[in-house]
């Protein structure tokens, strides 16, 4: 790869935007050459057009194994980049080559991604989070399933125990993952019923309990706080909503103890809760005779 391809490349990433945009004008003229095929304006536009036929947007050449490998590094690198828009942009470049190259030309990704989380870096934490949710939304297969919760889920449950170090979107991201797993334990139900007691048994109980843990506090002085607080405990809800429709035989003990607070919750913000969320809750009470 020629050096000012590579150069242009690694800043296009650069936190200061005066550094990046002039990267950008560079990859531009870089384009238009015959010699540099492979550069693009930005990393997001570069992956969309031309990292692989198989995308709709694709107008190629695709670029060689030396230039993908080092779009890979940049791009996983600025997952840990102090700027939220380089992390976002970096999230969004890694998910869209993931969609193309995981997990054959990027074995390790998830691997990668573990590791970030287990840094205890926000800015780590925060730029894998949102990788890890694209991945459970569309990529992972079942035997990858497998072999990745294991080592994911305690790093999971750590997060979002972690009150002041990560931010409520992140720790809000943590129950979104965990609601995926659920998710795609339920599609995996029918043709391997026998696995997802043994699978969810042993973990839902710590779960439910950082989740009672979490309804529980209240903040009533700060409303930034009070309005971020109460967004992570839509995001449980959803999940206990998910979980009592697909799974209420384990969770049907715990109910009560996760309920009590959602209902003085509902009485005490009852103007902020959604109507139609308002009607789940009370008709999750009403079935379990709560009410």
């Amino acid at each position: 790869m020629d050096k000012a391809a590579y150069e242009a490349l690694s800043l296009v990433l650069s936190p200061d935007p005066n550094i990046r945009l002039a990267a950008e004008a560079r990859l531009k003229e870089l384009e238009k050459l015959p010699e540099y095929p492979v550069t693009a304006i930005n990393l997001k536009n570069y992956i969309e057009t031309h990292w692989s036929p198989s995308s709709g947007k694709f107008i190629g050449p695709e670029p060689n194994f030396e230039i993908k490998a080092v779009v890979r590094e940049l791009a996983f690198n600025g997952l840990s980049d102090p700027s939220s828009k380089i992390r976002v942009a970096s999230a969004y470049v890694v998910s869209k080559i993931a969609n193309n190259d995981w997990p054959e030309y990027w074995p390790n990704l998830l691997d990668l991604l573990v590791s970030q989380l287990k840094s205890g870096s926000p800015y780590q934490v925060h730029g894998s989070m949102r990788v890890l949710n694209e991945f459970f939304t569309n990529d992972i297969t079942e035997q990858q399933f497998s072999q990745v919760t294991p080592l994911l889920l305690p790093e999971l449950s750590r997060i979002l125990q972690s009150d002041g170090i990560h931010s409520y979107k992140t720790r809000g991201r943590a129950i979104t993952i965990f609601k995926q797993c659920i998710e795609i334990l339920f599609m995996l139900k029918e043709e391997h019923p026998e696995a997802i007691e043994p699978f969810l048994k042993p973990i839902l109980p710590e779960w439910l309990q950082i989740f009672s843990n979490i309804l529980k506090k209240r903040t009533i002085d700060n409303e930034e706080i009070e309005n971020e607080e109460f967004g992570l405990k839509l995001e449980i809800v959803k999940c206990l909503n998910y979980l009592i429709n697909h799974f209420p035989k384990l969770i049907t003990d715990y109910l009560l103890a996760l309920l009590e607070p959602i209902w003085l919750d509902l009485v005490y913000q009852r103007d902020r809760y959604p109507s139609n969320l308002l009607i789940l809750i009370l008709d999750i009470l009403f079935k379990f005779d709560y009410l």
